[in-house]
């Protein structure tokens, strides 16, 4: 019987968009036949829930240029209708969100017959015996390992393990377990974007809309930032506040003008939307103070009548005062004013600190040389994994995990990926809390994760590393790599420079490297091997199956019409 595990991460819950797949494709009648294995990122067109982010740590900076589920659909249907579906929870959970997804793109959903693994579970494994039956608890019953739990390859993986425990352990005629998908309902699809985070943009949409008019003129600018902003927020019209916003905005951009007047209808209309119920006075306030600024240099030009103006503001709105950036912000427009003249110079000095205010994190970032002995509070999604990776890798170099920010904090590290749930845009209130503590005589350092996550070794020491062990010269490898003695000399030479992904797997080859040792290889210079690409998928299937001949894997790039390896 041909089976395919199979497991799923999504974006959100409500519409379960996929963004990974893990696929592990067995017949149970056959234990020698070969084993087929996907680990798929994909582009889920939709919006990330941070709860979501925060459970599996895929990002849309993740997935950025992974297909979309319509785009490998005919390459993985196979795997459903020629196989039994095994999973856990999988009807609920996995097999929902594909059939979700395939509906949304308009795919015919094919009939698929499955296994859960978790209602074997609780049919055979008593509940004195466990904790409960979720896959992670069952695979410590069983003494399986899961190599990294929530990312959707290795859960069906262990998925595979934990159905040969099971049955070892009952002898249960598995095929008599086979169970026909029948689909739930499924809602019209509507894009993803949360309540917090809609109500932060639609705030700021208003102190932009408040910042345009300080001067008393719509420029060009300002016009295309408008048209753009409905452009992004066109999926969202299922929400009545941004409908309402869009439907305004159409009117003023009919005739492809927009005057003071209609931005101002504009803004009187987003006023009525702003959350002045449940968002605390502050955070409403400081979204809105973002949003003036940033409409104030959206044109570049700083004007005298724009700094009075946002002087005003702020002193309507002086109960900020003590956060952050109203104070930096009140003493440079107080300094400039002061003589009654706006320079050039002066002009510069205030676009320049507003574009710090607005992405505080860049400007106040600072390297980190250790971490030993170091309180440090984690913001952010982060490039590195799950928020306990990072703090687990923090940990082995010596340094103290904080839950918040507090006085005593010696680094605040915040993730380089994105965060949507952040209040301020490019920061959340953790950053924002940090820079009010230093205001008052702390000294909390502010870096970015790339700043104390650093790859051991740089690209050459790891290539010229593997060139030792080898047992070849330079020469011999370059030329074996079908790459030119420059290439060599800039790597010797040039520090930090980087040859392209398909050159570093040209030295893979010819140093004949395994998939981990080309894996470490690669991401030394910041690049994977990822089974989403026909390239990597190519170069991977021929280092595990000992193919290290570079003009038979370039005759199979060829053929495909893709980048091959060494020089063109």
């Amino acid at each position: 019987m041909k089976v395919t595990f199979f497991d799923v991460e999504y974006a959100n819950v409500r519409n379960k968009s996929i963004c990974q797949i893990g696929i592990l494709s067995r017949d149970l009648d056959n234990p020698n036949a070969e084993v087929d294995k996907l680990d798929l990122f994909v582009n889920p067109e939709d919006g990330f829930d941070d709860n979501c982010v925060r459970i599996h740590g895929i990002t849309s900076d993740t997935v950025k240029g992974a297909p979309s589920l319509n785009n490998i659909w005919d390459d993985i249907e196979q795997y459903f209708t020629n196989a039994v579906i095994i999973g856990h929870n999988v009807a609920s959970a996995d097999l929902d969100a594909l059939h979700k997804n395939l509906v949304r793109y308009g795919i015919e959903v094919p009939e698929i017959y499955y296994i859960c693994t978790y209602q074997l579970a609780k049919e055979l494994v008593p509940s004195f015996a466990v904790s409960d039956y979720a896959l992670g608890t069952l695979c410590n019953f069983f003494g399986i390992t899961i190599a990294e739990k929530h990312n959707a390859f290795y859960d069906a993986c262990a998925c595979s393990d934990l159905l040969d425990k099971l049955v070892d352990y009952s002898k249960i005629n598995i095929e008599s377990e086979i169970q026909r998908y029948i689909p739930n309902d499924n809602a019209d699809f509507i894009a993803y974007i949360s309540n917090a985070s809609l109500k932060k943009d639609i705030h700021a949409l208003y102190g932009m809309i408040r910042g345009f008019t300080l001067d008393s003129e719509i420029s060009e600018d300002e016009k295309e930032y408008i048209k753009s902003w409905r452009g992004t927020f066109a999926p969202y019209t299922s929400h009545a506040d941004v409908s309402t916003i869009i439907s305004v905005i159409d009117n003023i951009l009919a005739d492809d003008v927009i005057t003071l007047d209609e931005v101002n209808t504009l803004q009187l209309e987003i006023r009525r939307h702003l959350d002045i119920v449940s968002t605390s006075t502050i955070t409403l306030a400081t979204q809105i103070l973002n949003g003036i600024i940033k409409g104030i240099i959206t044109d570049e030009e700083i004007t005298y009548e724009e700094c009075q103006n946002l002087r005003a503001w702020l002193y309507e709105n002086n109960y900020l005062s003590g956060h952050f950036p109203f104070d930096k912000l009140y003493s440079e427009i107080e300094v400039v004013l002061a003589d009654g003249v706006l320079t050039p110079a002066e002009a510069l000095s205030i676009k320049n600190e507003i574009s710090n205010l607005l992405d505080p994190v860049e400007s106040l970032r600072k390297d980190v040389m250790s971490l030993k002995g170091k309180r440090i509070c984690l913001s952010g999604n982060f490039a590195f994994g799950q928020k306990s990776a990072v703090e687990q890798y923090i940990i082995e170099q010596g340094g103290i995990i904080e839950t918040s920010v507090k006085k005593t904090t010696d680094i605040l590290v915040v993730g380089d990926y994105e965060c949507k749930s952040y209040s301020n845009g490019t920061y959340g209130t953790k950053v924002k809390k940090a820079i009010e503590y230093n205001g008052k005589g702390c000294n909390i350092q502010i870096s970015k994760e790339s700043d104390i996550i650093k790859p051991a070794k740089s690209f050459s020491e790891v290539l010229f590393g593997f060139i030792d062990a080898s047992g070849l010269g330079d020469a011999e490898v370059y030329k074996k790599a079908q790459l030119p003695r420059q290439m060599m000399s800039k790597i010797k030479c040039v520090p930090n420079y980087l040859p392209s992904k398909q050159n570093i797997c040209a030295f893979a080859i010819a140093l004949e490297l395994n998939v981990e040792q080309t894996n470490e290889l690669l991401s030394s210079a910041g690049y994977v091997l990822s089974r989403n690409f026909e390239f990597d998928r190519i170069i991977e299937d021929a280092i595990a199956h000992g193919n290290y001949d570079i003009f038979n894997i370039n005759e199979k790039m060829y053929e495909l019409g893709i980048s091959w390896l060494g020089a063109k």
